[in-house]
């Protein structure tokens, strides 16, 4: 690219000259890479950042048997830990990792009362307190230090910018500060068991307190994405996007996020152990619960009315949602000894479980802070003229798109001159794109939260069937079905989503299908997006309006068979199988890929497998005493081996693009967005990666209409016709294919047809192996020493692609690649399964 399309701020992240040769200035954020592409090259640059953290714990315990009918415990316990984290896997630089620090303590007491034989009162009581916080360890640099003026200011939210480029596996820069607390909860329980004739029973109370002080932030310190544009001639990859300074993301969190919650639970019980006959006992209870509405000490939280726009807890309403004051959970359980010899019992069981939902459902939203940032207090504006502000939140949340994008690529291009977020620098401010007089910088529509006023505690039935069957005085055989359904399970939809197709107006179409330049230019319409938007003749200051409601629900089948085998000539062993299979629309309320759905009109378009759907499970332990004998030193005496293997099928995993907006309803830009949908034709099956490294990353991707089964499906979708909107998404996102069965992008304008989660990664299969030798000193000492193999096989298992977004953005780099184990991808290289053979020396003493 001609030297004079390069700007100056990404020369100098990059370290390099004009001419593109290294600066003698060189900032060493960008490290060098002297590889292909290929994971298999040994030359290719991979961070692979190890995390550190310490802890240090104490403990301290009293059991104190007053008299016959009086006992007393308590405990204290503290703990402190600081580390080094790498909680992003495209991190390239060590001094964007996060810096953790936490401190637990735990203090509980109970007193037990026993009268007389059929009396027995329990008071427990205790408090716990919780201080953590996160920072990048650039967290006191100013950004200006590296050479970029983002327009932060506050120096909480100093450190580098995230930067993100699109198909590469790397990011710049880190999020947060997170600070939380110091929390609290203090609960108090009394409990009273009550025996009389056949019956057992108990009843009690419960009182909880809870509270939060801290902030989240996400965005802060600013966030801007490069990747790739346009096709043919005119095509321009991500680095060339990011060295002219045009970003297709940028977002920016203005104001305080720090809040104050509190609220109360109470609880009350009653329950019956009946014995009905010798041989049939039935379980009866209930139990009430009340958790009331949480408040902010400042009443800094808000919500969204439709009638009325944003709105404030202490100014338009008094809560954010009314309480639910009736949720009865009763219980029934029934055994019954079928022949009175305890050889064979059926079991069966059905219960409500109300869910207490956590503050972070309602203030975190993917770390874009929730009902915290309704912007109340922001100034807004319309049509250049200022409005009165319903409140005194001076928080906002931005996702520029159209001409605010724009600006902040033309901040990028002179960034010398002109910070990337110049609404950063000033108070938080809302507008509808329109210039206002005064103002240095244009003000965009703001992203806001809310929560259904008529909001519901969430609950799950469940009911089970069990037989258990004695085969022999040491072996027992036990099937049961469990299974439940959650109800009035919580997630956020976008109330102001543009119906599907709104960006692709008939110039944007036009302009993309010009035979002059076919599928160059392919963007829809952001203006038209905003103006689509259903609230925007009532608020044009707002677009994103993410509101929480009771949309989803879920359900649970299993089969679940143990064989159990107790001492049975020094052999003992547990084998069991599950068949099971999980169902929902959501598997959390933000994260997990479960974010807003792209078309929250339609909500159940979604359900399909849960990312915590596991069909098959089989687990195998033994412990086998070897026979011994008396000899010198105990040497043919105390031996045992004992191993455990387990064997898993695939769990789902979902391809959820986060990069192009190919429905023009730019929900991709909304910060917890499941991303737009592709279309699939095949066999899901053939889409599973038996291993991750593979010259290619993971699925095969063919660039533009390369390949022919690709190509010939694109023209079907189009009609035949020889150009279209199909094939013209092909031309610019290319698409993926692998033992026949292919990924394309949809047309533009459309929804994508594939379902949700219908991949499987390659299972998981792990035998661990241990030898222990016992010698006993004296009566009362004894010592144990362990030799233990976990994966004694070295058997290589690879992690879901879908645990990382990158490896489920079919716009990104290493879309299904499984590239790292288990452990790794999980962020816990030491104690997580998964890895490689390990061995571990013990010895213990037993006195």
């Amino acid at each position: 690219m001609p030297s004079a399309s390069r700007t100056a701020l990404s020369l100098k992240i990059a370290g390099l000259n004009p001419d593109c040769s290294p600066s003698s200035n060189f900032p060493n954020l960008l490290p060098v890479n002297n590889g292909t592409l290929s994971a298999t090259d040994p030359r290719s640059f991979v961070p692979g950042f190890t995390s550190t953290s310490g802890s240090d714990n104490g403990l301290a315990k009293i059991d104190y048997q007053i008299s016959d009918h009086h006992s007393f415990n308590g405990m204290y316990f503290i703990g402190n830990g600081d580390g080094n984290w790498n909680d992003t896997a495209s991190q390239v630089q060590p001094f964007w990792l996060s810096y953790i620090h936490a401190r637990s303590q735990i203090g509980s007491g109970s007193w037990t009362w026993a009268p007389n034989s059929t009396w027995v009162n329990e008071v427990r009581g205790g408090y716990a307190r919780y201080y953590q916080t996160f920072f990048s360890v650039d967290h006191n640099v100013n950004p200006t230090t590296y050479g970029i003026n983002t327009g932060v200011t506050n120096p909480l939210y100093f450190g580098f910018p995230v930067v993100v480029l699109q198909g590469f596996s790397a990011q710049l820069g880190a999020g947060w500060p997170k600070v939380v607390g110091p929390d609290g909860v203090g609960q108090i329980v009394d409990h009273v068991s009550y025996l009389r004739g056949k019956h057992a029973f108990k009843f009690g109370g419960e009182a909880m307190l809870n509270r939060f002080n801290g902030t989240v932030t996400a965005n802060a310190k600013g966030n801007i994405r490069f990747g790739p544009s346009g096709s043919g001639a005119s095509a321009n990859t991500t680095l060339q996007n990011y060295f002219r300074g045009i970003p297709n993301r940028a977002q920016i969190l203005v104001g305080n996020a720090f809040r104050q919650l509190s609220n109360q639970g109470y609880a009350a019980f009653l329950q019956d152990d009946w014995r009905v006959t010798p041989k049939v006992i039935v379980n009866l209870g209930l139990r009430y619960e009340l958790n009331t509405v949480f408040k902010e000490d400042n009443n800094l939280i808000g919500s969204f009315d439709p009638a009325r726009g944003i709105v404030q807890v202490g100014q338009q309403i008094s809560s954010p949602f009314r309480g639910d004051h009736n949720n009865f959970a009763p219980r029934l359980g029934i055994a019954w000894d079928v022949q009175g010899n305890g050889k064979t019992v059926v079991r069966a069981g059905a219960s409500i479980m109300y869910e207490q939902l956590s503050y972070d459902v309602f203030i975190a939203l993917g770390n874009l802070l929730g009902l915290r940032t309704v912007p109340t207090g922001a100034s807004i504006y319309v049509g250049g003229v200022q409005q009165p502000s319903p409140g005194n939140i001076d928080l906002a949340s931005f996702s520029f798109s159209g001409a605010a994008l724009t600006s902040v690529g033309t901040a990028w291009q002179n960034n010398a001159s002109s910070p990337l977020f110049s609404s950063a620098t000033a108070k938080a401010t809302c507008g509808d794109g329109v210039p206002v007089t005064g103002l240095s910088f244009t003000p965009s529509p703001c992203t806001t939260a809310g929560v259904s006023p008529n909001l519901r505690s969430p609950y799950v039935g469940s009911w089970t069937l069990d037989f258990q069957r004695a085969l022999t005085n040491n072996i027992s055989l036990e099937v049961g079905y469990v299974g439940n359904h959650g109800v009035k399970l919580v997630q956020y939809t976008d109330l102001n989503q543009p119906p599907m197709g709104s960006g692709w107006t008939a110039a944007a179409i036009a302009t993309c299908l010009n035979p002059a330049a076919l599928y160059k230019t392919c963007k829809p319409d952001a203006a038209a997006e905003q103006k689509a938007r259903p609230y925007y003749s009532k608020w044009p200051y707002l677009n994103y309006i993410d509101v929480l409601t009771n949309l989803d629900s879920s359900s649970y089948n299993s089969l679940q068979t143990v064989l159990t085998a107790r001492n049975y000539h020094g052999l003992s062993l547990t084998a069991g199988y599950t068949y099971a299979h999980a169902i929902d629309i959501a598997s959390d309320n933000w994260s997990n890929g479960s974010g807003i759905p792209l078309d929250s009109t339609h909500p159940g378009l979604y359900r399909g497998s849960g990312v915590f759907d596991l069909r098959h499970n089989l687990t195998f332990s033994v412990t086998y005493n070897l026979p011994g004998k008396k000899s010198p030193g105990q040497m043919l005496e105390g031996w045992s081996v004992n191993s455990i293997a387990m064997l898993q099928g695939g769990k789902p995993w979902d391809a959820r693009d986060t990069g192009n907006d190919f429905s023009g309803t730019a929900e991709i830009g909304n910060g917890s967005t499941q991303g737009e949908r592709w279309d699939f034709f095949g066999n899901p099956k053939d889409f599973q990666t038996v291993h991750g490294l593979t010259a290619t990353n993971g699925i095969p991707f063919f660039a533009g209409a390369t390949n022919s089964a690709c190509a010939a499906q694109a023209e079907a979708l189009d009609g035949g016709a020889p150009t279209g909107l199909a094939q013209a998404a092909l031309a610019n996102a290319g698409c993926y294919a692998l033992r026949g069965s292919i990924l394309t992008p949809p047309p533009y304008g459309t929804y994508g047809t594939m379902g949700r989660n219908i991949f499987r990664d390659s299972g998981f299969r792990n035998w661990d192996f241990s030898v222990t030798k016992l010698w006993r000193f004296t009566e009362r000492l004894n010592a144990q020493f362990r030799v233990e193999f976990f994966n004694i096989l070295n058997h290589p298992d690879f992690a879901n692609p879908g645990r990382g977004v990158p490896d489920a953005d079919p716009s990104g780099a290493a879309f299904g690649c499984g590239c790292a184990t288990p452990d790794q991808a999980g962020q816990n290289p030491v104690l997580g399964s998964g890895g490689p053979r390990a061995t571990q020396l013990g010895l213990k003493l037993i006195f």
